[in-house]
């Protein structure tokens, strides 16, 4: 499994600014081999667009060598992706929709998919923050 998930900044945020651009985003894996450096990239990128005032959407998809590939969906998992987002100043999260394989922690109640994204969504400071899912069943 390759851990080198990264990825290219094509512009800055003077460009969404000069283009009437409201928001900029930014994608980040947490697991990856490169997490900690996109998210400092994140913050660097998130400080200078609200210092503008454009909001910021943030993908946050979790992968890398100590995550099953189960795992990159499992509610636990993305509930702390999402809450990393959250963390890092983003105004809309967007992650994968989970499913009920937890990875890591023991939850309860997380059978229905309607329990799931409430605990994602709690998972973003309590519900104060747009949490959008990728994907769908």
């Amino acid at each position: 499994k390759s851990l080198t998930s990264d990825q290219a900044i094509t512009s800055s945020v003077k460009d969404a600014l000069r283009l009437g651009c409201v928001a900029v985003g930014f994608t980040i894996y947490p697991g990856s081999a490169k997490c900690f450096d996109m998210m400092e990239e994140a913050r660097k990128i998130i400080a200078e667009a609200k210092s503008c005032g454009l909001a910021v959407v943030l993908w946050s998809y979790p992968r890398g060598e100590g995550i099953s590939k189960e795992g990159e969906t499992a509610v636990d998992v993305i509930a702390y992706a999402a809450h990393i987002a959250a963390l890092l100043g983003a105004n809309i999260i967007k992650v994968k929709l989970p499913t009920n394989h937890l990875e890591k922690e023991k939850i309860k109640n997380i059978e229905s998919l309607f329990k799931r994204i409430k605990y994602i969504k709690k998972s973003c400071f309590a519900g104060k923050r747009i949490v959008i899912f990728s994907g769908g069943p």
